[in-house]
């Protein structure tokens, strides 16, 4: 069966455009019928001006048809489109670097972890190593057991025998006091004297800043740098003892002054009772 249509040419088959249906293309309506057409040829034209003159009308009609909300909606998109692609890429790095802290943050747990569990475990070899030292401490507190009962009598057992004494527990001050810059090299400066008693004026003014004091304190602190410990504070309780003990007995006796007024008060005479003006 033949067709009853015959071959077209070009310009017949190029003559209407696609009628495929678009997002902004609307059915035309009273719109579009009210609308005047355009004269297909105006005399005088060229083919160029007829040409943009149509486009220009075809694109003209095109936004005839788009409403506002459109334009705005069609505007907004980009707007959108780009509000969204930052968003995901905020999101996808977010994550990114949460999981990268996260990891940090567990491995510096872990490592300050093991650095705290081998300081413990070198501090508890630590006290097993010294174990006399804390059978001491608890013996002084009075909850010691028999083991550290023990192990702290056989240690001073043995120190007695050895004519020593144990280590303390706790360091030597760094500091002096005030009786070892003060008093004691008065003390000492009052032992020390010639046969020339001071009695209390002379220790007075040895504590406060006599000449003898200064070279008795600088005696005691270059003796006591020589020394031990221990045998630094031997030394200050006898020293100490000793200097109160004499300075008692020179109170008591009084010095080469007090032995010269007392001399000159016996020698001199009784004074002679004054007559008073009142008769009582």
């Amino acid at each position: 069966m033949t067709s009853r249509i015959g071959p077209r040419s070009v310009k017949d088959a190029t003559r209407f455009t696609s009628t495929v249906p678009h997002a902004t293309s609307k059915s035309a309506g009273r719109h579009a019928a009210a609308m005047p057409t355009p004269q297909s040829r105006i005399p005088g034209e060229t083919p160029e001006q007829r040409v943009k003159r149509l486009r220009l009308a075809h694109l003209a009609a095109q936004k005839a048809q788009i409403s506002r909300t459109d334009r705005v909606v069609d505007a907004s998109r980009r707007f959108l489109d780009v509000a969204h692609r930052w968003t995901v890429g905020g999101i996808v790095l977010f994550t990114a670097v949460a999981g990268v802290v996260s990891i940090y943050s567990v491995w510096d747990m872990l490592r300050y972890n093991r650095a705290r569990r081998a300081e413990w475990i070198e501090a508890q070899r630590t006290l097993e190593a010294d174990s006399l030292s804390a059978a001491r401490v608890a013996y002084l507190k009075g909850e010691a057991t028999e083991e550290q009962i023990a192990l702290v009598e056989e240690a001073n057992r043995e120190a007695e025998e050895k004519g020593t004494k144990l280590p303390p527990l706790l360091s030597p001050p760094e500091h002096r006091t005030h009786f070892e810059e003060r008093v004691k090299p008065a003390f000492q400066s009052a032992d020390h004297s010639e046969g020339k008693g001071k009695g209390v004026l002379g220790i007075l003014s040895g504590l406060w800043g006599g000449s003898q004091s200064g070279d008795g304190s600088s005696q005691v602190a270059a003796s006591d740098d020589q020394s031990g410990t221990g045998g630094v504070v031997r030394s200050i309780e006898t020293t100490a003892k000793q200097a109160w003990d004499a300075e008692k007995e020179k109170q008591r006796k009084g010095g080469s002054l007090d032995q010269l007024g007392l001399d000159s008060a016996t020698s001199s005479p009784a004074p002679s009772v004054k007559k008073r003006w009142w008769p009582w």
